[in-house]
């Protein structure tokens, strides 16, 4: 077989290569805001006088969106099928579907089994918007915000879902949509726990509270922030048990105590290492916070620690002192007014006291500004590191009993007294243990330990189904602008010139570039944010006024993903949201095996007929069968190239077409038939061979143009007025006819003129040989 027949590949359809069949419902809600706020302006105008050259543009305006509507599912369909035929989809048959009043598109890919490649390809946004820099909360925007609430509120009323509501508004700037998902307690947002007790049958709540965002700066530092707004929240079904992954060995521990055998668990806060068996205090003390340990216990039994903290020995000193603060001093009470000045008269002066004979205890209580006052001075036991080093310093040089000079820190001046000789005290570790007896106690210990690492330690909680919908009361940072994917052109891979990097280059229309322009003018040395499909794609700072009508869009990590992203945007944004709700991995209706035993009973079907042709015409016979091998050939390559070989696109092979493409085998085989029977007709008349055979051909052509051609208009009836499915089996049907009257009109004929001018028949060689009596 030709190269060329064997590298292309056959395009099989849904029902035999699998596939992926996905449903989308179609969100009208922009659009009808928009119809809605047009229909308003014209009400508004009419009711003002206004002259009717200011009405009209409005008018046609509303008649383009009402014409719009009337055609978003086709307009959707166009825009899918340039994005799978981008991918090199095989076939696609996208339907539209109507589910009470909610418009759907069903959407087959064939070959794609894996679901989320197919819905990423069809259902992602192409949006292409331009936002300029908002972020000062007004009480303007907390008024529109609020609104936006009410409007949610009268939908759900008129009975929508808060399912739609959260797919059609959900990805606008200021909202976030959370689809249904399991929520174990401590996952709920804090401003929903109150819901972890509600009723299931309470329908959709409105809460007013904050939503935790984590935030990651330039620096790759993460913070929390808490965003003040308003939930519109569901419970989707009451909680249920549910598996979850332990991954906090305290819980770990109690959990594992119940299932275990004679195991307990104990929680140790500060526990003395002194205290402890050898074998315990040495594992800890080589052990850093989070790790697990096993330790070998009595008679076989294990031990599985869990250090939470360690607290090595350290020098301590027991202390007192008298605390003069002074104004700004560190810690000072708002009641100290004494400069540092006369603090620093004021701690001679108690110096002089104590070396008088005065009674420390007595001075501390009267004189001290530390919250030490009320112990007559007594720090007790300090560490070093836990004071400010000129203190630390004067308290662990000082004799038993001893005095110190005045010194100063940071909270201000102090007289230092110690009360007993520095000591080290004993290292303490707070950690859990969880202990197993017995003579496998270590063995089983070693078990639990390998599980806790893995991650395979599971305990059943309950989780809350819920769903929500959130509306900021901060701004997001940007607003709208007019600038949008209306006013784009197209768009094109280039490379910065300064970096070397791929950048995606657009070009607007002659009023996208004039509002561009204004947009870049009016802010010079601020951000203008580019959004595609609702994410923020790049946010450069404008340095100048852009004049020509082109932008930049940078942030593409390779050539690629660049060519892609322009791709995208050529192929064009869906008119009108699309949300999915629905999607199945379909299985071949014809596994490999059935497949390939069909490919054989067809092959000797057609064996069958071709032994047949030669047993009933025998010369003329195997004429036939050299010219329905030229037939298949041919469709071979109908199959197998793009269609009339300057087309994109492919013939797509399916069950339908399978059998479309076997009835037009059929009614090659009758074509031939009939011009055979003409022929004999004529030899039996007495003519010679080659008068027959031309006025066999003559004679038949009016009963084969007129089957063929019945025939042709009902495949094309067929296809202008069926389903994907019943196009399959009208084009393969259709072509089938024609190729079948090329083969026998054209390369049948051939076939018997160039035999008779290289045969040398007698009439009885004739008969024996066309299978006929005379």
């Amino acid at each position: 077989m030709p190269v060329i027949l064997q590298a292309p590949r056959f395009h099989l359809g849904l029902d035999l290569a699998g596939g992926t069949q996905i449903d989308f419902r179609i969100s009208e809600d922009e659009i009808n805001d928009q119809i809605d706020d047009v229909t308003q302006n014209i009400a508004t105008q009419e009711a003002s006088g206004s002259p009717t050259k200011n009405v009209r543009p409005l008018q046609e305006e509303l008649q383009i969106l009402i014409e719009q509507k009337r055609n978003l599912i086709e307009a959707i369909r166009i825009v899918l099928e340039r994005r799978l035929n981008a991918l090199g989809v095989s076939e696609t048959t996208i339907t539209p579907s109507y589910v009470g009043n909610e418009k759907h598109v069903l959407v087959e890919c064939p070959g794609i089994v894996d679901p989320q490649k197919c819905v990423d390809t069809v259902g992602k946004t192409i949006q292409l918007e331009f936002k300029e820099e908002f972020r000062a909360p007004t009480e303007k925007f907390a008024l529109e915000v609020r609104e936006s609430v009410r409007h949610a509120q009268k939908r759900l009323r008129d009975g929508e879902t808060l399912v739609n509501i959260g797919q059609d508004i959900g990805d606008e700037l200021g909202m976030q949509y959370v689809p249904e998902r399991p929520y174990f307690r401590e996952e709920l947002p804090l401003s929903l726990v109150s819901l972890w007790t509600a009723s299931p049958t309470g329908g959709v709540v409105q809460i007013e509270g904050k939503l935790q965002t984590e935030e990651t700066d330039d620096a790759g530092k993460q913070s929390q922030n808490n965003i003040p707004g308003i939930f519109l929240a569901e419970i989707v079904q009451p909680k249920t048990q549910t598996g979850k992954v332990i991954n906090e060995a305290p819980k770990a521990f109690q959990e594992l105590e119940h299932r275990e055998r004679g195991s307990k668990y104990t929680l140790k806060e500060r526990w003395p290492l002194d205290t402890l068996p050898k074998t315990v205090a040495d594992a800890l003390q080589s052990m850093r916070a989070g790790d697990l340990r096993v330790v070998p216990g009595e008679n076989g039994g294990g031990e599985l620690l869990f250090l939470r903290l360690l607290e090595p020995a350290q020098e301590e000193v027991d202390v007192s002192h008298i605390l003069v603060a002074y104004h700004g001093a560190i810690a000072a009470d708002l009641s100290v007014t004494r400069t540092k000045e006369d603090a620093g008269k004021k701690i001679q002066n108690i110096q002089r006291r104590l070396q008088n004979g005065e009674s420390f205890e007595r001075i501390a209580r009267q004189e001290s500004d530390g919250p030490s006052r009320k112990d007559s001075g007594s720090l007790g036991s300090i560490a070093r590191g836990e004071t400010a080093p000129t203190f630390e310093k004067a308290a662990f040089s000082l004799q038993q009993g001893a005095v110190s000079d005045p010194v100063e820190t940071p909270y201000g001046f102090h007289i230092i007294r110690v009360n007993s000789l520095p000591k080290l005290s004993a290292a303490h570790a707070s950690f859990d243990s969880l202990n197993l007896p017995g003579h496998d106690g270590k063995e089983r210990s070693e078990r639990l330990l390998s599980a806790l690492e893995r991650g395979d330690v599971r305990g059943t909680e309950e989780v809350l189904p819920l769903r929500y919908l959130f509306f900021s009361l901060v701004p997001s940072g940007w607003q709208d602008t007019s600038l949008d994917g209306k006013h784009f052109q197209t768009a094109s891979v280039v490379f910065d010139p300064t970096t070397n990097f791929p950048v995606v280059s657009i070009q607007f229309d002659e009023e996208g570039g004039k509002i561009f322009q204004e947009l870049t003018q009016k802010n010079v040395s601020k951000r203008i944010a580019i959004f595609v499909g609702g994410q923020l794609i790049s946010a450069p700072v404008v340095q100048e006024e852009i004049i020509g009508g082109s932008a930049i869009i940078s942030g593409s990590r390779n050539v690629d993903e660049a060519r892609t992203f322009a791709q995208d945007l050529n192929t064009g944004a869906i008119p009108a949201p699309i949300h999915l709700v629905g999607q199945r991995t379909v299985e071949a209706s014809l596994g490999a095996d059935s497949l390939r035993a069909s490919v054989l009973a067809g092959l000797t079907g057609l064996a069958i007929v071709l032994l047949y042709l030669l047993i009933m015409y025998r010369l003329l016979g195997l004429v036939a069968c050299f010219s329905l091998l030229c037939y298949c050939l041919l469709f071979l390559v109908f199959l197998k190239l793009p269609l009339f070989f300057f087309s994109g696109q492919y013939i797509v092979l399916t069950l339908a077409g399978i059998a479309g493409s076997l009835i037009s085998v059929g009614m090659a085989i009758d074509t031939n038939v009939l011009i055979f029977e003409r022929i004999k007709e004529e030899l039996r008349k007495g003519k010679l061979l080659r008068t027959a055979i031309e006025t066999g051909f003559e004679r038949s052509w009016s009963a084969i143009l007129d089957s063929n051609l019945t025939t042709i208009i009902t495949c094309v009836i067929l296809f202008l007025i069926g389903t994907s499915i019943v196009r399959g089996f009208a084009l393969t049907l259709g072509f089938g006819v024609l190729l079948s009257m090329f083969t026998a009109i054209t390369v049948t004929r051939w076939i018997l003129r160039l035999l008779l001018q290289n045969l040398s028949l007698t009439q009885e060689r004739e008969a024996m040989l066309l299978g006929i009596t005379r």
